[in-house]
């Protein structure tokens, strides 16, 4: 336990330092002093850079990548398959999907992307509950459902490119997954949405350990898996909704933050888990931002593809691990 608790409190620094470095770091140099004078002085340019453009992309990094990780947990545990994720079981391509639908057909309501991917989201975890559901909702049903609907939402979201393939600098932006343009007021527009699914993620770790021994354990113990299950996956879509709506198509997140949580605390209880998945969640989104503005500096990377080939490898080696344990 003592040693959790200094991992944990490791991570916690770890990524106030990143924090820092975000805050500072970028195409104009602001120096220490200034950035801790950036609220005594508000009129300045580094205040300006930095309370308008590097705060509010940092903030949606942070809980893009805490509400990724939360949601890979949370789907992981209730199926018992270190394979899921939101973006492998086609929530978040639900909430694109919708999030493409709004800015395609009414661009001026932007502001409502929130909603937009929250419906979305909802819409794709009720398609994949109805599809798996036979007197309850099994863990292989729900992957095979999610996997099929997904696609559908993949291909949904393709036609919808190539039918407005004239309109696309913000499309591609959105597809591709970044932080590049976030306001504090798309924050403050999710933090509803984010503040709503940790209230509901608080009451699940000890339904998904329970859930996470099987349907027969879980029923022996007086649980109800396909009430919990939807539960879950209710809160799961809410997570992903939210990083969708601030961060566009982020991939494998929600599948990296939770092994390399577990790995660094050799433990499986839903609990902790979450706590640090949530911080290596935000840790992993905010150093590939960073990383994306720095590289090729004044040019930027979509934050996006840095994540998904770092999740592609990831994807590899966790394959290769399944088939030599097989």
């Amino acid at each position: 336990m003592k040693k959790n608790i200094f991992i944990i409190s490791g991570a916690i620094i770890l990524l106030t330092g990143t924090i820092l470095i975000a805050l500072k770091y970028g195409t104009l140099p602001v120096s220490w002093r200034e950035l801790c004078s950036i609220f005594s002085e508000p009129d300045t340019l580094a205040s300006t850079v930095v309370l308008e453009l590097r705060l509010p992309r940092t903030a949606a990094a942070l809980l893009a990548g805490a509400a990724l990780a939360a949601a890979g947990v949370i789907l992981q545990k209730i199926l018992d398959n270190d394979l899921a994720s939101p973006e492998i079981l086609g929530i978040s391509g639900g909430a694109g999907f919708a999030g493409l639908l709004l800015l395609f057909s009414v661009p001026q309501y932007a502001a409502f992307l929130n909603a937009a991917a929250f419906c979305g989201a909802m819409t794709a975890a009720f398609l994949i509950s109805m599809a798996a559901w036979k007197r309850i909702l099994s863990p292989v049903r729900l992957i095979l459902a999610g996997v099929a609907i997904g696609a559908l939402f993949s291909a949904a979201g393709g036609i919808l490119l190539l039918f407005n393939s004239d309109n696309v600098s913000r499309i591609m932006e959105f597809a591709l997954g970044g932080f590049s343009g976030r306001t504090m007021n798309e924050i403050f527009c999710a933090l509803p949405f984010f503040t709503a699914a940790f209230i509901m993620t608080i009451f699940l770790p000890e339904k998904l350990d329970i859930l996470s021994l099987g349907t027969e354990t879980a029923l022996s113990l007086g649980v109800s898996p396909g009430r919990d299950r939807l539960l879950a996956v209710a809160t799961a879509a809410l997570l992903a909704a939210t990083a969708v709506s601030l961060a566009g198509l982020l991939g494998f997140v929600g599948l990296m933050a939770p092994h390399i949580a577990g790995k660094l605390l050799n433990s499986r209880r839903a609990g902790i888990l979450l706590i640090m998945a949530v911080l290596t969640g935000s840790q992993l989104t905010l150093t590939a931002d960073i990383l994306a503005r720095l590289l090729f500096s004044p040019r930027e990377l979509p934050c996006g593809s840095l994540l998904s080939a770092a999740g592609a490898l990831f994807f590899l080696l966790l394959l290769q691990k399944h088939r030599e344990e097989a």
